[in-house]
């Protein structure tokens, strides 16, 4: 994951559209699925990645994994993804702001059976 505590800016000098984002997410799925052998964890490594990714304060590390985690269907605790989006409602990024309004979104919609996971204590 590209990591800029200042700016919301890929390694690539620019911000990034909803496709990129799309690419980047898919791709982060296909490596937290290698690095991971089963749900247990996968739960892990998103509460690490996310953990630091709120660690940093990079808005783009935080819709990155919030929308690799919903494409894995799973969602952090309520609190976490409130503290996710003030973070990332803070900058100007039209397309971070509405990944996590789609992550929200469809956390929302799955009810009560959702699978959330909690931070790691590190």
């Amino acid at each position: 994951m590209t990591s800029s505590s200042c700016s919301t800016t890929t390694a690539f000098g620019h911000q990034p559209g909803s496709s990129e984002l799309l690419h980047f997410i898919r791709a982060s799925v296909a490596r937290i699925r290698m690095d991971a052998a089963d749900g247990a964890a996968i739960e892990r490594r998103l509460s690490s990645l996310l953990r630091h990714a709120l660690a940093t304060g990079s808005p783009f590390d935080i819709a990155l994994v919030l929308g690799s985690a919903a494409e894995l269907m799973l969602f952090p605790e309520q609190e976490v993804l409130e503290q996710c989006t003030a973070a990332v409602q803070q900058v100007d990024q039209q397309a971070l702001r509405g990944l996590v309004w789609a992550v929200r979104h469809r956390s929302m919609r799955s009810g009560k059976s959702v699978r959330r996971f909690a931070l790691d204590p590190q």
